[in-house]
């Protein structure tokens, strides 16, 4: 320790003080072995309920891909002339905004071949057959290049089990998306192949670290896209950009093939236009796999789209005070407002739940996500690598110095933590509903430089979304109104997210659905690109 530099040896005594008392709030149940994450995942689940309902015919539009599969169904476009359409509408996208790494059309041509021969021979159409997706630079896949947001990308020899999965299902798979260097800025900015544009106001960010996967969803380039979410980076550039995003249940959806950054946060899942386009995405690439070390069987199989239509009368909605609602732009306050209003038409009883120690479980996470990065590419922090830009690699270097001591205490307040939260906050709701980001969306280049200023704004980007991947609970992120930031001249989306006990998805969907009924923030579209 006295190697240390004083900041790095203060922070580290915050950190240890945080375990302890965090260890005292658990009476004292902590150890190695105490109450696994896992285990907790399970004795915590969202008790199922039995399908009360079908997916009905979609509303007219909606323009999600739910209601445009039904023209590829009857034949009246072909999937090749919607994979050329997106790859066409990609190009014009990322000329604007940076949002692609690279656009793959001869993949997605030669798929959506196989999809219309299907069609043509009367095959019965897969889950996704035809539908446009894209995703983030992360994900490899045999024969193709990943870069992890990188400059230098390097050939996969390996696919991804959710692009097989999706693959199985028929999707097309049109490019590989912008994401901030290995994950790493919740912002959207890349210091090493530039940063990604909010289609929204092309001076401001997208929010990260799937920046690529929001923007092209927004713009309409794509029907949907898949994205990781470590410390909100799903939420976050889905709050910013208007669309909406799941991170499920830690451990339902494999990352096997994925890159990782803390596997012990890392989430993949969708984001799309609708939650009942993510409900199907989410369909099709759920399920345990032995590829993934952190892949958690769920307690019971579900199917997303059973009870997407049900009513939810009687829904109990929590609104958590204190952490949630502090330093709270009045503009997103007054979204909330409105949003909680609209569930509240629809029959949901509003509640106010406990306060808990957000900021000390934020902190853990903060460690545990440091430490694992930081032994995942500490040899590109080594002297002389130079191969970083100066953002990651300081953030890699903050885990440098954490002791391993410290790190497993942390791993193991969790299944604790999580055991206390669904026992005190979710005790009496089913739901919690909750900001994404508490002020309005920041301009790309107040992350120019590294100071105190981004560093604020770095933190308050992520600290409403980073407990919920430390508990690691599933949350949905939806469009919920717009707002227009001091130094804008035009209007910006503005999010939310419900949170649910684990293996809660086909409620929080079902919420989702129904406000999306209701409402039609959902719909709203950027502005034409220049």
């Amino acid at each position: 320790m006295d190697t240390l530099r004083d900041d790095h040896r203060d922070v580290i005594n915050a950190w240890r003080d945080t375990a302890a008392r965090l260890t005292r709030e658990v009476d004292g149940v902590s150890g190695l072995t105490a109450v696994p994450h896992a285990q907790a995942l399970h004795a915590t689940a969202q008790t199922c309920t039995p399908a009360q309902t079908r997916l009905s015919a979609p509303p007219s539009g909606w323009q999600d891909w739910w209601e445009k599969r039904h023209a590829l169904a009857a034949r009246e476009v072909s999937a090749q002339e919607i994979a050329h359409e997106a790859s066409k509408r990609l190009a014009e996208v990322h000329g604007a905004t940076n949002a692609c790494m690279e656009i793959l059309e001869p993949l997605a041509m030669a798929q959506a071949r196989a999809v219309d021969e299907g069609i043509a021979r009367g095959d019965a159409m897969p889950l996704l057959a035809g539908m446009p997706l894209a995703h983030k630079d992360l994900l490899h896949r045999t024969g193709y290049d990943v870069g992890y947001g990188r400059r230098d990308a390097i050939a996969s020899t390996s696919t991804a089990t959710v692009l097989r999965r999706f693959d199985q299902a028929g999707a097309l798979h049109l490019a590989r998306l912008h994401m901030t260097e290995l994950a790493f800025d919740p912002s959207g900015a890349n210091e090493s192949v530039g940063s990604c544009r909010n289609p929204w106001a092309l001076d401001r960010i997208t929010g990260g670290s799937s920046s690529g996967s929001a923007a092209v969803v927004a713009a309409g380039a794509v029907d949907g896209a898949l994205g990781s979410d470590t410390g909100g980076s799903i939420r976050i550039p889905a709050a910013l950009c208007g669309v909406t995003g799941i991170k499920p249940t830690y451990g339902l959806v494999s990352r096997a093939g994925a890159m990782s950054l803390s596997a012990s946060h890392d989430h993949l899942g969708p984001l799309a236009r609708s939650a009942r386009d993510c409900a199907l995405m989410l369909q099709a690439i759920a399920g345990h796999d032995l590829a993934d070390a952190g892949s958690v069987t769920a307690p019971s199989a579900q199917d997303y789209l059973d009870s997407l239509d049900a009513t939810i009368a009687g829904l109990r909605i929590g609104v958590p005070r204190g952490y949630f609602t502090r330093d709270l732009d009045p503009q997103v306050q007054s979204v909330l407002d409105q949003s909680v209003a609209s569930f509240q038409a629809l029959g949901a009883e509003i509640r106010e739940v406990p306060d808990f120690p957000y900021d000390a479980i934020n902190d853990l996470a903060i460690l545990m996500i440091r430490a694992e990065a930081t032994t995942l590419y500490d040899e590109l922090i080594r002297p002389g690598s130079g191969s970083l830009g100066k953002f990651t690699a300081s953030r890699l270097g903050e885990g440098v110095s954490i002791p391993a001591t410290l790190y497993l205490q942390a791993a193991s307040l969790r299944g604790p933590m999580l055991l206390k939260f669904v026992r005190t906050v979710m005790a009496e709701v089913d739901v919690l509903m909750a900001p994404v980001f508490p002020t309005m969306t920041p301009r790309i280049d107040a992350f120019d430089a590294i100071d105190a200023r981004s560093s604020a704004l770095r933190g308050a980007l992520t600290r409403l979304t980073r407990p919920l991947n430390y508990l690691g609970l599933p949350a949905l992120s939806l469009p919920g109104g717009m707002g227009k930031p001091d130094d804008s001249e035009v209007e910006l989306p503005v999010g939310f997210q419900l949170i649910g006990r684990p293996y809660s998805e086909s409620l929080l969907l079902r919420a989702g659905h129904a406000f999306q009924k209701a409402t039609s923030w959902h719909l709203h579209r950027p502005p034409p690109l220049r």
